[in-house]
């Protein structure tokens, strides 16, 4: 039969085709099956009807596989129904392209249309030439419940207050969640109903429930309504409330009091708004599958505008931005004020002083005018943020500079009804000057409380509706000198504290006990000050510097919002505005002002003195508050290797109660991870996405001495251990299981305490020493290149004296030290020579020998390995001898000989399973003995002292012996982190006569290319 040239080839294909698959079979047949199943599977729910399958398999299993093939079968009473939904994932050339041979190939795979809260088993097999390879252990998972699929509940209508003339205050409350996913952030949407046809979306997401509108037209009718979004999608508008802005008279006067509100409008109520959600959720269920880039309408028809993702970064403190933020980017608010009368001049050497109130008088941009009541005229002030003599400069104020009309505006005093206490570090430039104020008015009509300077003394009044208390201070303020003060209020009961003098107390009269606050927390001055001589015993304004603010416990951020908390203020200044000038700090230092007229260098890991110019080596770190010390390192692998699971222990030794261990948290998410102190407790706090775990230890921890504190969290749950405390346990809100940190780790503190998460528990540095981290049973370096930071000291540790001679490496054991010595030294501290070679080496517990010969390296992989050695050992447990990644690493080839509780252990894993032969007896004896351990595939065999022959063989399928690293003999450095805790410390004896084959000997001194600790071993 003759064939054409084209057939002839495609049969010949069809044979190679066949041939090959056939090689391959006989190849599974023979036991060098390649389409094993994977080694590692995780499941994940995602929603209500997906979940997400994750595996990792050895890259050299790969070579002849063409895909996975996934099996969901659903489970109904323990048994399987129906016919298995299969998805196929092909393994294409791109998927392993720069994963080593030895390493491990992941794959993934999102698996949708499932029932909700329905069992499902889940198996994978590879498939290949050689045809289905054996499937993996069935894992079980459910979708979630119906819950997860639903988008969240309307907020609240939101309660809106006009600050000024053009800024407006909005808050309001989450629906309920009626089992819904979290709410991610929130949609803000205005109208000017006499303006506007359409509604306009603020661009950014508002992560918290209240927010500051800037850049708004004066008396103008604005309505609001807000949306609260999840992974699901955003949930129907709230009801609309709105309110009329001030005019530029009502601003200007403070007359907070004649705001318009208007009332809560429901949605049915005009057809615009009725469109305008069916237009967003419609935009929604089509584009939330892009969870990082959602988007809204700015009304109906009207074309989506993106919203950008609020994200966090830890910068330094000296290089934190001064400036002020716009209110929103991409929304313009208001259209520019119109042209009307020409700007009168300013009079005299004050600027901004004008001869017409405000309703006659424009005011610049950046500024807000104020009806000076005194002169008949009015008042150009600088608004919150801004400076100079246009008012064009940005002002960060962290430390306010007030001159007599300037103020600051703050939210009403919350929860304060029946109690508050507030104390202020402030420097006067006047005996005169009200210091703060807040009430049930404006102009000081019912219920307030007030703080003020006259004549040099502080004057605290607090009035509860039936008549005011006064309490004056008995002390003096010295102008130009720092003094703290210190209000408390309980019911009718006062007391007031200047400095460390005696307190003042007193009460207020009648028997109402409770204050109502409903106007702005005012510092400084008040737009209204004139009215308030009645109340508060003077009009004029606070005139220096205000360092700190404390309500209730709390520190307020004295920053304009977003950065700050205060809300609105005019011309406040900066005190620290000239403290860094003149200052240079060395080696890469930075001048950070931490009071008006003090600052401290920020200096670099390995340096250290006021301007940087000492440098150090780290020993053990100490941190110190006051100098805002911090450390951070890098993460030892990838972030997939800590989704799940993390571990951590620290040994740490406080001298303060409060300060922060450890760090981490992710820029775009919730996720976090953290350990301080609190109250000297030992707080754990972690979220993975859905809610915040917090755990703490039962007592306090001692200052001046050593802790070790161990924590771990794996998924949702969470374990906290202190010295011998009771473990402590706890378990994250929520669905989500995996953090993802996108920062470096952080120690003793971070450089930016306003960027942390707010749940963290991250406020201020820790004051101490840290000594050792682990995280998964991994040392992270405290004294290497790798560490970053600024202000980390040495503590008082004999390792910051340099105890260790001859290149010696000290290494600290809490308030001790060992040295650990090279090859050639010995002693305590390393000072002793070796003067005769040493022909048999003694080991401590704590040496080891280190080999990296090729030509003795590759006698330990491959098929076939042969070790024998003399060995002699006075304590029962330590290690003889080790090539590759220890044992505890899934997937991860090792061989190792050791002693364990007498016996000697050989122990090996191919990559498919660990093989454990063991020679019972007492062999810690102190006497010579002779081990001899052969691999041969997976089968192994040990005997000792010509004994009887223990036989034994590793799990699966594999047969080679494939590693990468040195040979250790003896022990290997950090033994207990490198080896996952299987082997605490090395052999406690000597070890001779090592050879890799009946004719392969190695000198251990001569060949060793590193050791530490290492002695002559005395016959």
């Amino acid at each position: 039969m003759a064939f054409s040239p084209r057939k002839a080839t495609v049969i010949l294909m069809l044979l190679l085709m066949v041939g090959f698959s056939g090689s391959l079979r006989r190849t599974a047949e023979n036991g060098l099956e390649t389409l094993s199943p994977p080694l590692d599977v995780e499941l994940e729910t995602l929603n209500c009807t997906a979940i997400a399958v994750r595996w990792r398999v050895p890259r050299r299993h790969v070579t002849a596989v063409m895909g996975y093939r996934l099996f969901l079968t659903e489970v109904r009473n323990s048994s399987p129904v129906g016919t298995p939904v299969t998805r196929n994932v092909p393994v294409h050339t791109d998927t392993l392209r720069g994963v080593p041979w030895d390493g491990l190939a992941e794959f993934s795979m999102e698996v949708s249309n499932l029932k909700n809260e329905t069992k499902y088993h889940v198996t994978i097999s590879a498939y290949g030439w050689a045809g289905e390879g054996r499937p993996s252990m069935p894992r079980d998972i459910t979708p979630a419940s119906h819950e997860r699929c639903l988008r969240p509940a309307p907020p609240s209508a939101p309660d809106v207050v006009a600050a000024s003339h053009t800024e407006i205050v909005l808050s309001w409350k989450p629906g309920a969640s009626d089992g819904a996913s979290p709410v991610q952030h929130f949609l803000v949407s205005y109208t000017r109903p006499e303006v506007d046809t359409e509604w306009t979306s603020l661009r950014v997401p508002v992560q918290t429930n209240s927010m500051v509108l800037r850049g708004l037209s004066p008396d103008t009718l604005y309505q609001f309504m807000v949306q609260a979004v999840n992974a699901n999608g955003a949930s129907p508008p709230s009801a609309i409330n709105g309110i009329w802005t001030l005019s530029i008279q009502d601003a200007g006067s403070g007359a907070i009091s004649k705001q318009r509100h208007i009332h809560a409008i429901a949605n049915d109520e005009a057809a615009v708004y009725s469109d305008y959600s069916e237009t967003t959720q419609n935009l929604f269920s089509s584009k939330m599958q892009d969870l990082g880039k959602p988007q809204v309408t700015s009304g109906p028809g009207a074309p989506a505008s993106e919203i950008s993702s609020n994200t966090w970064s830890f910068a330094s403190p000296a290089a934190m931005s001064a400036s002020l933020d716009a209110p929103s980017s991409g929304t313009t608010l208001a259209p520019p004020l119109p042209p009307a009368a020409p700007m009168t001049q300013w009079r005299g050497a004050l600027r901004g002083v004008h001869d017409l109130p405000c309703e006659d008088t424009v005011c610049p941009p950046d500024t807000i005018c104020v009806d000076d009541h005194a002169s008949g005229g009015s008042r150009c002030q600088c608004a919150l943020g801004r400076g100079g003599e246009s008012c064009t400069e940005i002002v960060a104020s962290h430390f306010p500079k007030l001159f007599g009309y300037s103020y600051m505006a703050f939210n009403p005093l919350k929860n304060s009804f029946h109690t508050f206490e507030i104390s202020l570090d402030f420097k006067a430039d006047s005996e005169n000057g009200l210091l703060f104020y807040c009430g049930e008015s404006e102009h000081g009509y019912g219920d307030f409380a007030s703080l003020a300077l006259l004549r040099g003394k502080l004057h605290f009044r607090y009035n509860c509706g039936t008549g005011a208390a006064h309490l004056v201070s008995e002390m003096g303020v010295v102008v130009g000198q720092w003094h703290t003060v210190s209000v408390h209020r309980e019911g009718t009961s006062g007391w007031l504290q200047l400095d460390n003098h005696a307190p003042v107390t007193g009460q207020s009269q009648g028997t109402y006990t409770k204050i109502t606050f409903r106007t702005p927390f005012y510092v400084g001055g008040s737009p209204n000050s004139y009215w308030l001589a009645r109340a508060a015993g003077t009009n004029r304004g606070f005139q220096g510097c205000v360092q700190s603010l404390s309500i209730n416990g709390r520190s307020v951020d004295m920053r304009p919002w977003p950065q700050g908390q205060a809300l609105t203020g005019a011309d406040v200044g900066e005190c620290s505005r000239h403290a860094c000038s003149g200052v240079s700090c060395a080696n890469g230092g930075t001048c950070y002002i931490t009071q008006d007229d003090a600052y401290i260098c920020l200096c670099p890991l390995g340096y250290r003195g006021p301007l940087c110019h000492e440098s150090f080596w780290l020993a053990v770190p100490h941190f110190n508050k006051s100098l805002l010390s911090y450390a951070s390192a890098p993460w030892p692998h990838p972030q997939r290797h800590y989704l799940s699971f993390t571990e951590f222990e620290i040994a740490f030794w406080p001298s303060a109660p409060n300060g922060t261990l450890l760090y981490c948290q992710d820029a775009n998410s919730s996720d976090f991870l953290s350990v301080t102190l609190v109250d000297g407790h030992v707080e754990f706090r972690f979220d993975c996405g859905s809610g915040v775990a917090v755990l703490r230890s039962e007592e306090p921890v001692s200052l001046f001495r050593w802790h070790e504190a161990r924590a771990s969290r794996t998924a949702r749950e969470g374990i906290l251990q202190v010295d011998n405390q009771n473990t402590v346990e706890g378990l994250a809100d929520g669905a989500f299981t995996q953090i993802y940190c996108s920062s470096s780790l952080y120690l003793g503190g971070v450089p930016n305490y306003s960027a942390t998460r707010r749940d963290s528990g991250v406020r201020e540095p820790f004051t101490g020493s840290i000594q050792q981290v682990l995280l998964n049973d991994h040392i992270i370096p405290l004294a290497t290149p790798s560490l970053e930071g600024v202000n980390v000291g040495n503590a008082e540790h004999p390792c910051s004296a340099h105890p260790c001679a001859n290149a010696g490496v000290c290494q600290p054991r809490r308030d001790q030290y060992q040295c650990d010595c090279p090859i050639g030294f010995y002693g305590n501290h390393c000072q002793q020579v070796m003067t005769e070679e040493i022909e048999v080496p003694l080991f401590t517990g704590r040496s080891y020998l280190k080999f990296d010969n090729r030509n003795i390296l590759r006698r330990l992989t491959g098929l076939r390995t042969h070790v024998q050695l003399r060995f002699r050992s006075s304590a029962p447990n330590g290690l003889l001898l080790l090539r590759g990644e220890g044992p505890g690493l899934v997937g991860a080839d090792f061989m190792s000989l050791s002693l364990q509780g007498g016996a000697v252990v050989f122990s090996f894993d191919l990559g498919s399973g660990l093989g454990v032969l063991v020679a019972n007896g007492t062999f810690s004896d102190g006497r010579w003995h002779l081990v001899k351990a052969v691999r041969d595939g997976q089968y192994g065999r040990i005997v000792v002292d010509g004994q009887r022959t223990i036989r034994g063989q590793s799990p699966g399928r594999m047969k080679q012996l494939n590693t990468n690293g040195p040979l250790y003999i003896g022990g290997m450095k950090e033994i207990s982190q490198h080896t996952h805790r299987q082997y605490m410390r090395g052999l406690v004896g000597c070890i001779s006569h090592l050879s890799l084959s009946s004719s392969f000997h190695i000198s251990l001194m001569e060949e060793a290319s590193d050791g530490k600790n290492i002695d002559t071993c005395l016959e």
